[in-house]
């Protein structure tokens, strides 16, 4: 976990330092690191076993005390990979609000979200940018998300907004 995890800080860093001043480029670069992270067995996909492996690595980050549930205050001091952006181009407090709304849509308006709750999110918004390439419902074995679709996932384009 932590292995893959500096892995991306890694790549974000050196993403960013190469491509400086163009942080728009840094950010899709850094959505690709993610993708590519994430898909593990680099077959152009994220299906659901990568997808439930990066919700419980990225929640245990999120909750090093393993109480289960994730604060706002937790959620939003993770990066997504994308919080250096978002503080080369002075978009810290935009991108901390498309956080916000997006704990707030997961925890339906609580103080906190459950492992659970934010799986579920994740995998709603996931879904949800399945079907905006396909018609059709798609449950549990079947989501396969490609660079394509991860980019439509709204979450992914909240964050990704508010850096623009």
């Amino acid at each position: 976990m932590k292995q893959a995890f500096f892995s991306l800080v890694a790549l974000t860093m050196a993403l960013l330092i190469s491509s400086a001043g163009h942080a728009q480029s840094d950010a899709e670069h850094v959505l690709d690191a993610m993708f590519y992270n994430f898909d593990e067995n680099r077959d152009g996909v994220i299906d659901a076993g990568e997808a439930d492996r990066f919700t419980a690595r990225s929640f245990a980050e999120m909750d090093p005390g393993r109480s289960g549930r994730i604060s706002r205050t937790a959620f939003r001091a993770y990066s997504f990979g994308l919080a250096d952006v978002a503080a080369q181009q002075g978009d810290t407090g935009r991108y901390n609000a498309a956080k916000d709304a997006i704990f707030n849509g997961w925890s339906h308006g609580a103080d906190t979200l459950s492992r659970a709750g934010y799986r579920a999110g994740v995998l709603a918004d996931a879904r949800a940018s399945m079907r905006k390439k396909r018609a059709g419902k798609h449950r549990g074995a079947d989501l396969r998300i490609d660079r394509a679709a991860f980019g439509r996932i709204s979450f992914i384009q909240r964050l990704m907004n508010a850096l623009q």
